[in-house]
């Protein structure tokens, strides 16, 4: 697909790109909340810091035939049409693999334009669900630094990438923040009390 599909082809440049700014900056920002010397241009030249494990590149380029046609059988097809479980062990490497996919799917969305009459420049591309807290808090940093790295290379050519920002939301439930004007409204006042 990436020899065949030129579209396809500048989605994966972008993804990894970004893929690598984010982890780059990930770890700037590890280093300076743990007050440690940190250089950035440094960072940014080490050849590991720009590396996929085999295991996320091979996730990464089995995703992308079905992420890039939208009449391929992964979509279409009631047998073929499931989700792929993707599971190590912590530390394993997971979120970059997915990150990378979902990076992927949004690049590529831009670059096809408008498929089917819908507007590709706005939408819900990914859900990502956690199901403890803390797991959630980190993930969304991890994501937001992509999203970050993202919309930094759409800032630089929103000729390719589009004039719509890409964004990220986090839904938390109501256990962890209200889900009303008045609900927020008495929040803000207990806080303040």
């Amino acid at each position: 697909v990436l020899k065949a599909d030129a579209k396809a082809r500048r989605a994966f440049a972008f993804a990894n790109n970004v893929m690598a700014d984010q982890r780059v900056h990930s770890i700037y920002s590890l280093k300076r909340r743990q007050q440690q010397p940190v250089d950035l241009t440094e960072l940014e030249s080490q050849v590991w810091n720009h590396e996929w494990r085999p295991f996320q590149l091979a996730f990464l380029l089995l995703s992308i035939p079905s992420l890039v046609d939208p009449t391929h059988e992964d979509r279409t097809s009631p047998l073929e049409a499931y989700a792929d479980l993707l599971w190590f062990p912590t530390g394993g490497g997971k979120t970059e693999a997915y990150l990378g996919v979902a990076a992927f799917t949004m690049a590529i969305r831009r670059l096809q334009g408008n498929l089917g009459g819908y507007d590709s420049s706005r939408g819900l591309s990914v859900i990502m669900r956690y199901t403890l807290r803390l797991l959630t808090v980190q993930q969304f940093q991890r994501a937001s630094t992509l999203l970050c790295a993202m919309e930094s290379e759409r800032q630089k050519h929103p000729e390719t990438w589009g004039v719509e920002p890409f964004t990220l939301g986090l839904w938390v439930g109501s256990q962890t923040s209200p889900n009303t004007f008045e609900d927020s409204k008495a929040a803000i006042r207990n806080a303040r009390d």
